[in-house]
């Protein structure tokens, strides 16, 4: 069988990627406003993604691909060209260091932490390892790594025939993508759970604003004493009625189980 050139050109062009970019930010925006849904409970539709939220998302995406791109270039840049392992290690170095920035940024290791760390584990090991024992009759470390991706050309798997049919580059993008939706959801539910200051309305009953869409406030009754969320929501219209917010540092809050 011969082996699948990766890089032949896709049907998945760079240039259908960047039309696609605008319903990315929207999923990326969804997603963050999603991980909130998660957080607060509040009914899903309820959500509201506008422009402005689509366009700092998709800001955010397109920095990200370019800090992605530098990373990988600077990893490069450092080590011989010419050595068979000098890709593999700088994308191993790349994932490492965006790995490594998740973690400063999130603030803790949590469970998502563990997953995205697992993950990442298990694709070094994937990488790096598996020519150690799959290659054994082969002499040194390099030459192991080399018949590896050979054996991995002639035996392509379901991802690599992905990448075949829609390119490398293409594919790495909606690789981060993903990755990048997963984390989107993730930032809006930490930092649902983890916010501090609240707009609170004047009661009785009291109420707390969880989320602005637009001119909708998302309410929720405030149990103050125990800094718990009831069930109990209430949309807000700011143009039908004149509508006083109190800033206070009463979180972080939970919602009653």
């Amino acid at each position: 069988m011969r082996p699948l050139p990766l890089r032949t050109r896709g049907w998945l062009t760079e240039g259908i990627v960047l039309a696609a970019i605008p319903v990315m930010a929207y999923v990326l925006a969804f997603g963050f406003e999603y991980g909130y849904y998660i957080a607060y409970r509040f009914p899903q539709e309820l959500i509201s993604v506008d422009l402005n939220r689509v366009f700092v998302a998709g800001v955010i995406f397109l920095a990200g691909v370019l800090f992605v791109v530098i990373l990988a270039t600077v990893a490069l840049a450092l080590l011989p060209s010419d050595h068979p392992l000098a890709r593999a290690v700088a994308q191993a170095l790349t994932f490492v260091l965006l790995y490594l920035v998740f973690l400063t940024y999130e603030g803790r290791f949590d469970i998502f932490g563990k997953i995205l760390g697992l993950a990442l584990v298990a694709h070094l090991l994937y990488k790096f390892a598996v020519p150690l024992v799959t290659q054994r009759d082969v002499v040194g470390y390099v030459h192991k790594y080399q018949h590896q991706e050979e054996a991995k050309q002639l035996h392509p798997t379901l991802l690599r025939a992905m990448l075949h049919a829609i390119g490398p580059l293409p594919a790495t993008i909606l690789a981060y993508f993903c990755i990048a939706v997963i984390l989107s959801v993730t930032l809006g539910w930490y930092l649902a759970t983890e916010q501090v200051y609240y707009f609170v309305v004047a009661g009785p009953p009291e109420q707390v604003v969880l989320r602005i869409y637009g001119d909708s406030l998302i309410l929720a009754q405030l149990d103050r004493p125990t800094q718990q969320i009831l069930r109990q929501y209430t949309v807000l219209r700011r143009t039908t009625a004149t509508v006083t917010l109190r800033e206070e540092r009463i979180g972080p809050l939970t919602v009653e189980p």
